[in-house]
């Protein structure tokens, strides 16, 4: 390790072993979604899914998300299920984009997530977006997910790579999926068995479903095939979103790529048209991540979002909710 790994690593030791003294219950089950890297391996898709499964199997479910660059620093409800109670500038991108995809679904913003919780309402299931190194909350299960174009980064941790924690740290995980994956990973999944024997693994899509426009109008992703598109985006994986958009057959004509959750300017916009013309892109496409944040611009309309779906076997959340109900029953009251 070099020196700076060595700092990152004694104060993840030291922050991870108080936390973890301080750990509470929540009276209902806990599922975690996270991952070990900086960046995006398909987590907000996940949670999105994982939600909505849980509101077919008769659960109430209540997000509990850190809210990342959401100027809101208390605890607060993004939404009750109706839909985003705050900006996207206040609570944070992807708690806002949650809460414009999941109707029936509490959405609350709080970096204690045990805190965050107390806001609930009617929730009696919680689901901990980025919530792999959250030491504080008791998980019933634990959801890892590796992306398989690259899963471990460098092999470094940060500020030297973009490991949150050893890759060893697999062996915490109850599922772990295999985003972006092909039909065969055996590599990657014999690399994970030497670290976690016990874990279920599941290999998932992360598609394209539909096309956005700003006016909340929806296109099918056919409508892309052999187009011109000149593409940007503020995420974490930008490659991942290039390659969904080649999946859909574009003709990719130009490509701009910001800081993740990177907040735009006119400037960056008329940009981005100015490219679009000189391209001749018929579209021009971003993330639905970046379009929650550009509601306020006057876009062009062919101007457009990628929404992107989360695909997996059902056996997946036959597992994860496979929940102890007597537990359940017993924390009810508990440590709250």
């Amino acid at each position: 390790m070099k020196a700076l790994e060595v700092a990152y690593y004694i104060g993840y030791r030291v922050s991870r072993a108080y936390k973890t003294y301080k750990k509470k219950s929540l009276p209902y089950p806990v599922i975690s979604v996270g991952n070990l890297t900086l960046g995006g391996t398909g987590k907000t898709p996940a949670v999105i899914a994982i939600a909505e499964e849980g509101l077919t199997r008769g659960y109430k479910p209540c997000v509990l998300t850190r809210g990342y660059k959401g100027k809101i620093k208390k605890p607060v409800i993004v939404s009750k299920g109706n839909g985003p109670l705050c900006s996207p500038f206040d609570a944070g991108d992807e708690a806002f984009l949650m809460a414009e995809r999941l109707k029936g679904v509490e959405i609350i913003k709080s970096a204690d997530r045990y805190e965050g919780s107390l806001l609930s309402e009617n929730a009696d299931l919680f689901i901990l977006d980025d919530g792999y190194q959250n030491w504080k909350v008791h998980r019933d299960k634990d959801v890892l997910l590796i992306d398989s174009i690259d899963p471990f980064g460098n092999d470094r941790l940060f500020p030297v790579g973009r490991l949150r924690e050893p890759s060893s740290e697999v062996k915490r995980a109850d599922a772990i999926i295999i985003t972006r994956a092909s039909e065969e990973q055996n590599d990657l999944v014999e690399r994970l068995r030497t670290y976690n024997k016990d874990a279920a693994y599941y290999l998932a899509g992360v598609n394209a479903s539909w096309l956005a426009r700003h006016d909340g109008e929806l296109f099918p992703t056919n409508e892309l095939h052999r187009k011109r598109v000149y593409a940007f985006c503020g995420i974490g994986n930008p490659g991942s979103f290039i390659q969904s958009m080649l999946r859909c057959g574009v003709y990719l004509v130009g490509f701009k790529a910001f800081r993740d959750h990177h907040v735009y300017k006119d400037q960056n916009i008329e940009e981005i048209r100015q490219e679009a013309v000189k391209t001749r892109a018929d579209w021009v496409m971003m993330t639905e991540k970046d379009l929650v944040k550009l509601n306020s611009f006057k876009l062009p309309n062919n101007f457009i979002a990628m929404r992107i779906d989360f695909q997996i076997e059902k056996g997946f959340y036959d597992n994860i909710f496979n929940l102890n109900n007597t537990q359940k029953a017993e924390r009810n009251g508990g440590d709250r």
